[in-house]
Formats: C-alpha cells, sequence, structure tokens
C-alpha cells in the first residue's frame, strides 16, 4: 500500500514538471505572455496590461507592435512599426513622412512636437526598422538617440492585437 501511495506522489510530481517545461518550452519558442510596463503604447496597450507575443514572427511591416531589446536603455521595449528596410523617414513640420508621403501608421492628424533623430531625412538599412510608441508624446523610441534604428536581430517579436 505504501508503495502505491509513493507512485502517486512521484506520478503527480513527473505530471506537474512535464508541465512546467512544455509552458517554458512554449514560451521560448512559439508564443509568450508579457506585461506591458508604462504608457508609451497607450491607448492600444495600457500599463500592467498582458499581451501575447509571437516569437515565431519574423516579418513585420508597418502598423505591427513588436518586441524588442534596447541596449540604449537595457530595456525590452514594445513599439508600433513606422518604418520598414530601404524606407527613409523624417518629420517636417510635425508630420511624419515615409519615403516622402504622409505615414499610413501615424497619419498628419498625430502632429509630432519632437523630430529627434529623424528631423533630417534617415535611410533605414536592409535590417533596420523605424518604431515610435502610439503616446507619441510619452514614448521613447526610435528618435530618441538611445532607442534609434531597431536591428532586426534585436526583435523578440511581434505582439496581437485585439
Amino acid at each position: 500500500m505504501w508503495l502505491i501511495n509513493k507512485g502517486k506522489k512521484y506520478g503527480a510530481v513527473f505530471i506537474v514538471l512535464g508541465v512546467a517545461l512544455f509552458a517554458f518550452y512554449i514560451s521560448q519558442n512559439w508564443f509568450q505572455l508579457l506585461l506591458i510596463r508604462g504608457d508609451s503604447m497607450s491607448p492600444a496597450f495600457h500599463d500592467l496590461q498582458l499581451a501575447v507575443m509571437d516569437r515565431r514572427a519574423d516579418e513585420f511591416t508597418y502598423g505591427d507592435v513588436i518586441v524588442f531589446r534596447c541596449e540604449g536603455l537595457s530595456a525590452v521595449l514594445t513599439k508600433r512599426v513606422a518604418a520598414c528596410p530601404g524606407d527613409v523617414v523624417q518629420i517636417r513640420e510635425g508630420i511624419l513622412y515615409v519615403n516622402d508621403s504622409v505615414s499610413d501608421v501615424f497619419s498628419a492628424e498625430r502632429l509630432f512636437s519632437y523630430a529627434g533623430t529623424i528631423e533630417q531625412p534617415m535611410l533605414l538599412d536592409g535590417e533596420q526598422y523605424f518604431v515610435i510608441g502610439d503616446n507619441i508624446e510619452e514614448s521613447k523610441d526610435s528618435r530618441h538617440r538611445e532607442v534609434g534604428a531597431v536591428r532586426a536581430e534585436t526583435i523578440l517579436g511581434k505582439i496581437y492585437e485585439k
């Protein structure tokens, strides 16, 4: 009787351990729950909101919300892709231009009071993305030297939006 109860106890431990290892594998390779910190992505995402990140994503385009490592701030950031590799990006008179056209992601109704690194046109190389937080006045993003253009190899994944 004692051996049977002991076997059940070890069986439960193995099940719990198996589930934990499977969850770890999923979060490292497929999908991960992510806690949004701060208000730089407001109103799309708010402080302390949970979001799902797709780690398998390897192609990103205008409007995608990505998660990336920022060495300049020693942090992981969540921002929206405003310009893609090969684009020329600039803020003129408060308006974001991508390839000399008003941005589809941040339209002319959304005026930027801070241009930062893109007061002059910036050409993104084949591995760079220009990202901006939805809360454009509060966001620390590619307009700031500490963040700059995001290199593809630093991108961790893409956030699913509602």
